[in-house]
Formats: structure tokens, sequence, C-alpha cells
């Protein structure tokens, strides 16, 4: 979306004058039906709506995210535990891992760590740096919802993702976004009577 702000911007530049209006959608029938589209056979639509496929986008540069591993990570033992045996030569230290190991798999098709789940199906494990980015997307993302640290947590679960300290990383991502910085009610700006 913001490539096609990008876009509208440059070319509203190009006109001597332009405004923009926000008509909501219950007075503007026809986006009204367009965004029902989706939701709604065609066969229920009262009015003809006429919807233009585009052979080519608008914006033509794609943008890739790239996530690179940084060397270990908290996988690595269970990883290494999972796939080939090798356990810490401490006895406490092997204890713990076997223990932990119990509520993780390794699938070799997909190449990741998965958490078991008892309600659902198995959550796929990040590092530290993609659970920031998962983080961030569900925090900021397309419709940027700029939703608190439990509701980030729990769409990144049910979206199939674990790390360790969610909530703690998320609250710390959380505090990184300038807009919930600013917009946020504090207890000391509020009046009391």
């Amino acid at each position: 979306m913001k490539e096609y702000l990008k876009v509208t911007q440059r070319l509203m530049k190009e006109f001597e004058e332009a405004e923009v209006i926000h008509t909501p959608r219950g007075s503007n029938k026809k986006a009204d039906a367009l965004s029902k589209l989706a939701a709604v056979a065609f066969d229920h639509l009262t009015k003809v709506v006429k919807v233009e496929t585009l052979q080519q986008p608008l914006v033509a540069e794609t943008i890739v995210t790239y996530v690179e591993t940084q060397g270990d990570s908290w996988m690595t033992p269970l990883i290494e535990y999972l796939q080939e045996g090798k356990v810490p030569e401490n006895k406490g230290e092997e204890r713990k891992l076997r223990v932990k190991a119990l509520q993780y798999e390794y699938e070799t098709i997909e190449g990741g760590l998965y958490r078991k789940s008892y309600l659902g199906p198995s959550l796929k494990c990040f590092d530290k740096g993609e659970a920031e980015y998962v983080v961030r997307e569900i925090h900021e993302g397309i419709c940027g919802m700029h939703m608190g640290a439990k509701m980030v947590v729990a769409q990144a679960m049910r979206s199939g993702y674990y790390w360790p300290a969610m909530f703690f990383s998320a609250i710390k991502e959380i505090q990184k976004c300038d807009n919930c910085q600013i917009h946020a009610q504090w207890e000391g700006n509020q009046s009391q009577d």
C-alpha cells in the first residue's frame, strides 16, 4: 500500500490543483459493492458492477524482505539433540535438554524446528531476528493495526509461530513503534476528578 501511496502522491503533483475527499463506504455504492465481492456470490448482487482486471501492477518494483539467521540460536542444542542425539557433557544440562526436547520435533522435509501443540498444529520455531520481523509485521503490518503485546502474541501463535519469551519480545518491539509511543495514553496524562 505504501508504494501505491507514493505513486498517487507523485501523480497528484502533476496537477495544478488536487483535492482528496474521504467518502464513507455507505455513501459510495460502487466501493461498497466492490468490498462485498469477496464475501458475496455474484448472484446476490442486484446491480451491475464493472470489474477491471489489471494486466500488470501499477507498482512495478517488487519488495523482498530477507531475514538472515546469525549463527547459533536457542534452537541449536535442540536441533542437534533431535537430529544427531548430541547432548551436553554436564548431566544437569543433559537432563534439562532431554525434558525440553519432548516438547519439540524436527521436521526434515520442511527443514525446521517445531513446538508440539496439544490444541492445534505444531508451531514453527523462530530465532530472535525472525521473531522481531514477525512481531513488526503483525503489529504494524499491511493494515497497521498497532495491537498490544497480548494480541500480537496471540496472533503469532494462531499463525503458527513460536519463540521463547514471546510476550517480552513483543513488548520490546512495540516500544520501538513511534506511533504507539506518541498516541499512548499514560496514567500520568489523564486528569482525575
